[in-house]
Parts: C-alpha cells; structure tokens; sequence
C-alpha cells in the first residue's frame, strides 16, 4: 500500500537482509550448527583413523579387501547421518523464513491498520467547524482561549466566597479543573446542562447558580455582535479601557460556551484509540522504541494548541488513561508549555515521571 512508504520503521534494503540474517540464525541454530561442524571435523579424520593399526584396537590388511571399499562400509553411515542433518537444516531456515513471513504480515496489517487511523483523524479534523469562520485544527486556538476565558471566570468567582459558605458548600472536595471543564465541553444552556447538571456536588452547583449569569451576560453580547453588521469577525471581550490587550482580554469567533460535545467527544475517543491500538501491539513484534517512532507520527499530525487542549481534556477527567501517553511516549512534547497556565503546570503534573525519564535522557516536552 502506499501508506507503507510513510512508516517511521522503514528499513533500507540492507538493513533488512541483516536482520533477516540474524533472525535466521540465532542463538537456537549455533546451539545446533556447533555440534554439526564439530562432528563435521571429527569425520573429516575418520578414514586416517580407520587405516591406522592399534587404533581402537581396529585395523586394516590385504586381507580385509580394499581399504577404499572398506571406508566407503565404514563412512557411508556417518555421510547419511551428515545428509540428515544438512536436511534438517533446510528445514530450519525454511521454518524461520516462515516464521519472519508471518511477522512481517502481521506489521503490515498493523500499518494499514495504522494509516488507515490516521486518515479518519485526518477526515474528523477536517469536518470540525466553528462559526462562520474556523474550520480544521485553526478551531482549537479559540477553544483554548475560550477555556482560559472561562476558568479564569470561575476562578474569580469561587476567590470571592466567603470561608463560611465554603464550609457550608463543602468547597473542600471541590476540583476547579473538573467543574471548568465541564461548563466548556457541555456548555450552558437547558439542553446543555441536562449532561452534567444532575452529577454537580453541592459545591459545584453552588458556585454554577453564581457563575452562568456572567457567562450568559458574554454569551448573549457575542450573540448580539455576531448579529450586528459589523465587519469586525471577531467580539472582544474584556479589553481594558486602555485599548491594550492583556492576559485576560479574549476575541471570540463564535458564540462562547455553547458546548464542544459533538466537535471534541468523537474526536478525542478516536485519538485515544489510534494511541492506544499502537502502544498494546505485542514487543515481538513492535518493540517499545518503533512504537514510539509510530505514536511521534501520530503526534506530528496534532498542532501545538491541539496537544495544550488535550493535557486539559486529560487533566479533568482522564488523567489515569492519558498519562503514560503523555509521558513514556511523549504524545504532547510539542504542547506549548508556557501557556498552560491554568490549574496545575505540566511540569507540576508530571514531576515524578520528568524526573524518572531525565535519568535516561528523554524530555518529556522540548
């Protein structure tokens, strides 16, 4: 298939005939080859043995017929036995060469498999859209500033309640990262909220009454630009006085939290899947350093804002299952670090592990 040529594995033809060679023989055919030569040697020395007297009290004379007649008797066993095993030999090679086929037919099927994955990943990005405007990867920056937007909405209102209501509300158990993420994926609204609106804790839906009339108030002025005749595509949302953008003035393209569920759900099920389906291939067949080399060819189709949006997806609800993901094979190492500033850093999140991997000389982000 043509998707083969795009194999990170892919060998020249050299080095293919090497680790042919190698697994051919191996370490189970020099336990046998060795006794074979040895006994090779031995029968070399055989008829020089036979024709001297004294030896193992054997001997020949004119008398016993002719010599060379004598040691044709006498070789004709030992040249069967070495005609056996060079049989057998043949059929040893033949069986590895077997055995290689069906590996190899069995990466193959993987590959197709593979590209097969990440052509779908492909054709789903492509069919997402936001708006009027954004289609493809460019829909994640807003996304990711629509997040940003929102945790740093939900942030400020949970810092103004009071340590009595906290008490009250059981602010203790409370995860900001969950809850944010939450309002993000579903978004607010009556179809919206009957996902998660029965699951909240008494925390969350304490500080949810106090939070959606302000994301209302922003959904309902985006609202009204995008129905306006302006030609700016774009609303502004908390740009100060001054005119000059700061670290929480953000352009909404669309209407802001509406939900993602239909964009990000399929999505993300599906790269999980294609990452999966790499890393739980047997080592005998993929060892863990190609499966790297297919999980960095998967990684090189998600943009850097793709993989900041994705540690966030993993940081709120999936963070058991991405982990070894993120870390061992490095699934985000392109993520913009400097811009996860929200909740915990990754390199908070992920100390241990960077610190385990330093030793062997891998990082987990560049």
């Amino acid at each position: 298939m043509e998707t083969r040529k795009l194999s990170p594995t892919k060998k020249t033809s050299s080095e293919l005939k090497k680790i042919k060679v190698n697994n051919t023989f191996d370490s189970k055919f020099m336990m046998i080859f060795i006794p074979f030569l040895c006994s090779i040697i031995v029968i070399l020395f055989v008829p020089y043995l036979l024709t001297q007297y004294n030896v193992f009290n054997w001997g020949f004379s004119e008398k016993d017929g002719v010599i060379g007649d004598t040691i044709g008797g006498t070789m004709g066993p030992f040249i069967a036995i070495g005609a056996a095993i060079l049989t057998f030999l043949a059929f040893w090679v033949q069986y590895k060469a077997n055995e290689q086929q069906k590996k190899d037919l069995k990466i193959e099927r993987f590959e197709n498999k593979f590209y097969e994955l990440l052509r779908l990943h492909k054709a789903n990005l492509e069919e997402m859209h936001i708006g009027n405007s954004l289609q493809g990867r460019r829909c994640f920056v807003p996304m990711f500033y629509e997040l940003k937007c929102c945790y740093n909405t939900c942030k400020s209102f949970l810092d103004s309640i009071n340590i009595m209501d906290k008490a009250r509300y059981e602010y203790d158990k409370f995860d900001l990262m969950d809850f944010v993420y939450t309002i993000f994926f579903f978004g607010i609204g009556i179809n919206s909220e009957k996902h998660f609106i029965h699951k909240l804790t008494k925390a969350e839906k304490h500080l949810f009454e106090l939070v959606k009339p302000f994301l209302e108030s922003i959904q309902n002025k985006a609202s009204n630009h995008f129905l306006s005749d302006s030609k700016i595509p774009y609303y502004i949302f908390n740009l100060p006085l001054s005119g000059i953008y700061d670290e929480h003035t953000v352009e909404f393209y669309y209407v802001p939290f509406d939900g993602h569920l239909h964009r990000l759900g399929h999505y993300y099920r599906h790269l999980f899947q294609t990452a999966k389906y790499v890393i739980t291939q047997d080592h005998d067949m993929i060892d863990p350093k190609e499966q790297y080399e297919y999980i960095k060819t998967l990684r090189a189709q998600l943009s850097d804002f793709e993989q900041l949006l994705l540690y966030y997806n993993a940081l709120a609800w999936f963070d058991t299952d991405w982990r070894i993901l993120f870390t061992r094979y490095r699934l985000i190492k392109n993520m913009p670090v400097a811009l996860a500033t929200m909740d915990q850093s990754p390199l908070i999140h992920f100390a241990d592990e960077i610190r385990e991997l330093k030793k062997e000389n891998i990082n987990i982000f560049d």
